[in-house]
C-alpha cells in the first residue's frame, strides 16, 4: 500500500520536478554532508574499515570505476587512494565542487563529471565497476537507474550498491528516536555543524519508492529483473567503524552492501 502512495506522489510531482527537488535538497546540504563524511578520509579506524570493505568487494586488481552519486567524493577518493582509476558522477555542482576541493587537498587524480544517475553521460561498457553509496534510495526510478548502471558496465563488470533502511528504524522504534536526539547533539559538537537543522522538504522521502520497500530484499529483486548474476548481500555492522561512529549513527541500523555481476555476452 505504501509503495502505491509513493507512486501517486511521483505521478503528481512528475519525474523532472522530483529530480529538481532532489538536486536542491543535496545542493543546500552540500556543506553539512561534506563535514559528515570527511572523517572517512582521515587516517584511522573509519577510513581503514571502508577501504577493507571496498577491497573485499572489488579486489586488488586496478580497475576503471564509476562512482555514481559521488557527492563530496568520499568513495571515489578512497578508491583512488587504493590505486584505482576513478570517475565521480553527481547531479549537483555544489557537491562536485566539494569533491574537487577534497581531491585536490589530498593530491589525488579523479575525474568528476556532472550528470544524472538515470541517464549517464558515458558510452556502453565504459567501466569495470560501477559503485554507489547511499544513492539508490534517492532514485525516482530505481529500475531505470540500475538498467543504466548495467549499460555502462563492461561484460562481467561488477555493480556495488551500499545503502540502508534509513527511515524504517526511526519510524518503528522509540529507542532509536531517543538515540537520534542524543546522537545529533554529539554530531553537532564533533563535526561542528547543526545536526538538528532539517534542510529541504521533509515530505520528499515520501515521494521516493525505495523509502517504503523492504531492503535489501527489494534491491535483489530489481537486480534480478535487470539480469544481474552472482548477487551477493552482506551486512556492514556499524560497530566495526568504532564506538564514537556507532554512537553518532547507529540508530539508523546496519548498512548493507550488494554486489552483482553483469553477464559475459551482454
Amino acid at each position: 500500500m505504501r509503495h502505491i502512495i509513493a507512486e501517486q506522489f511521483m505521478a503528481r510531482a512528475g519525474s523532472h520536478e522530483l529530480k529538481k527537488q532532489i538536486s536542491e535538497y543535496w545542493s543546500n546540504g552540500a556543506d553539512g554532508y561534506n563535514k559528515y563524511v570527511l572523517s572517512s578520509l582521515q587516517p584511522g579506524v573509519l577510513k581503514k574499515r571502508w577501504q577493507e570493505i571496498l577491497r573485499e568487494s572489488i579486489g586488488d586488481e586496478r580497475m576503471m570505476i564509476l562512482d555514481v552519486g559521488t557527492g563530496p567524493g568520499i568513495i571515489a577518493i578512497l578508491l583512488a587512494d587504493m590505486g584505482h582509476r576513478v570517475t565521480g558522477l553527481d547531479l549537483t555542482s555544489e557537491m562536485l565542487n566539494k569533491a574537487r576541493e577534497n581531491t585536490e587537498r589530498l593530491g589525488l587524480s579523479i575525474e568528476f563529471k556532472q550528470g544524472d544517475a538515470e541517464n549517464i553521460p558515458f558510452e556502453d561498457g565504459s567501466f569495470d565497476v560501477v559503485i554507489n553509496r547511499h544513492v539508490l534510495w534517492t532514485m525516482p526510478k530505481p529500475d531505470a537507474a540500475i538498467k543504466e548502471w548495467k549499460r555502462v558496465l563492461r561484460p562481467e563488470g561488477k555493480l556495488v550498491i551500499v545503502d540502508g533502511n534509513w527511515y524504517l528504524p526511526l519510524d518503528s522504534s522509540l529507542k532509536n528516536r531517543i538515540w537520534q536526539s542524543f546522537a545529533k547533539m554529539l554530531v553537532s559538537i564533533q563535526e561542528k555543524r547543526n545536526a538538528f537543522y532539517r534542510r529541504g522538504d521533509p515530505g520528499l522521502r515520501k515521494m521516493l519508492p525505495m523509502t517504503f520497500m523492504k531492503r535489501p530484499e527489494h534491491d535483489v529483486e530489481l537486480l534480478k529483473r535487470q539480469g544481474f548474476k552472482d548477487i551477493n548481500v552482506r551486512t556492514i555492522d556499524r560497530r566495526s567503524f568504532g564506538f564514537i561512529e556507532y554512537l553518532k549513527y547507529g540508530y539508523y541500523g546496519d548498512t548493507f552492501l550488494i554486489s552483482a555481476r553483469k553477464g559475459k555476452a551482454e
